[in-house]
């Protein structure tokens, strides 16, 4: 019923001062501030690694699974490749059994596959016609990592999807790819999400002199099997309340760690259908929940932020945006 952490012989663990915040703590990313935001001692316990219910392990590992490859797909249909060579890819990324499925939802392998041929079917059609993908030192511009360095060693990291650019005008266009098993799509599910103003980190990259962008989100509806886009405009101006926001989390974080209370919240004790899988552990005292740190998983934590392609700190950040505005 739960995970079981092994306990790793001492002279395998990370040695952490009492005062020093876990360096799992200090990575956060757009996903886990949503989790901060809606129950701080559930970003706590799964940030440690703590032990849950694991009864829908095999359902969230599709889901999970489901719409990483199909945002590769569709990266690999903007990268140009063979039908071929993006099934054999996707095929090698697909984690849970090959026919495993989650009919609910109508995620599978197989449907996933569906899923990049109606893509394939979409640019045929005309879909973003006109645009190209952008190049970051040599390379198609998908998948960008960036990294903003926080104080205290806090560290706000993610990805786009793909960034492109029109041949004609000049238009730089971030598109953002999604699956919903939602029978209605609002464009309120996405018209304000902060996620969309971090890609203006890899823009500055690109784009020095950029004052505004436009995000594409691209949703897969998993139950009609068909695709819908909807556009927002993005200001430097947005950003600047972003950057805002984002120290004040880390902030709250701080805090937490000082007074060592996380609070919880009740009210998402049920969410998506279902109860936290931190439901009945939660009240428990964290040093017998948490997953031991080692030095080996310490040091691949430090190895996965240096592999991150984009990295600015938040003196730099605010600088260019004070560029920016003036």
């Amino acid at each position: 019923m739960f995970d079981d952490p092994i306990t790793p012989p001492k002279s395998e663990l990370y040695d952490k001062q009492p005062t020093e915040t876990d360096p799992r703590i200090l990575n956060l990313s757009y996903s886990s501030l949503l989790t901060l935001h809606s129950c701080p001692r559930k970003f706590q316990l799964q940030k440690l690694g703590s032990v849950r219910e694991t009864s829908e392990t095999e359902t969230e590992s599709i889901t999970f699974a489901y719409g990483h490859i199909v945002g590769e797909g569709i990266q690999a249909v903007l990268e140009g490749k063979t039908i071929e060579q993006i099934y054999w890819a996707l095929f090698l990324r697909w984690t849970p059994e090959l026919f495993a499925e989650n009919p609910k939802q109508n995620k599978s392998f197989a449907s996933a596959m569906f899923a990049v041929q109606k893509f394939i079917a979409l640019r045929e059609a005309g879909f973003l016609d006109g645009y190209s993908l952008v190049s970051y030192k040599g390379k198609p511009a998908c998948e960008l990592s960036f990294i903003i360095h926080l104080p205290n060693d806090f560290k706000y990291r993610g990805f786009v999807d793909a960034v492109l650019q029109h041949d004609t005008t000049g238009e730089v266009i971030v598109l953002e790819c999604k699956t919903s098993s939602a029978l209605t799509l609002n464009p309120a599910t996405y018209k304000n999400s902060s996620q969309a103003i971090g890609y203006s980190i890899v823009l500055d990259a690109i784009f020095p002199e950029l004052s505004s962008y436009k995000v594409i989100y691209l949703v897969y509806s998993t139950k009609e099997y068909s695709y819908e886009h909807l556009v927002f405009s993005k200001s430097y101006a947005q950003r600047a309340r972003w950057i805002r926001e984002l120290v004040l989390d880390v902030d709250a974080i701080a805090s937490y760690e000082s007074s060592d209370l996380y609070p919880t919240r009740g009210e998402s004790c049920f969410s998506y259908f279902r109860e936290c899988e931190y439901m009945n552990l939660c009240h428990m005292s964290t040093d017998r929940l948490e997953k031991p740190l080692t030095v080996s998983a310490y040091e691949e934590i430090q190895t996965k932020n240096a592999e991150y392609q984009i990295h600015i700190s938040l003196n730099d950040l605010i600088q260019s945006q004070l560029t920016k505005e003036t």
